[in-house]
């Protein structure tokens, strides 16, 4: 068993625009709410096929934390309107941190396990 931190992407500041529009692309083509949050994981964190667990979350900024929020909130009306909606998102997704830049991620506390 092999842990590793990502050293790669301790901390990223991303292109708001472009990364908006990766992430919309990731619901659009989603069946699930599963499968849309597997998406954004995939997206930050290379070799995910070879991961067995993560012990912690990636943290991004204010701005990015709540614009993925809405898009799950808009996502769970449309596909799982029985469910709380961007619950998901908020158990399972990235947490939010003030010292990061609106549109930054880092995964300073999050350590990844490979298999």
């Amino acid at each position: 068993m092999q842990t590793s931190s990502i050293t790669s992407i301790t901390k990223k500041n991303f292109n708001k625009e472009g990364l908006q529009h990766q992430l919309q692309e990731i619901f659009e083509k989603a069946d699930h709410q599963n499968s849309a949050l597997a998406g954004i994981y995939k997206l930050f964190i290379p070799g995910w096929e070879k991961i067995e667990r993560l012990e912690g979350f990636p943290q991004v900024g204010k701005e990015m934390w709540c614009y993925i929020c809405q898009l799950f909130v808009d996502f769970d009306q449309k596909h799982h309107p029985k469910v709380f909606n961007g619950g998901i998102w908020l158990n399972n997704g990235f947490s939010s941190s003030d010292k990061l830049g609106p549109w930054e991620i880092s995964m300073d506390h999050c350590n990844v396990i490979y298999k």
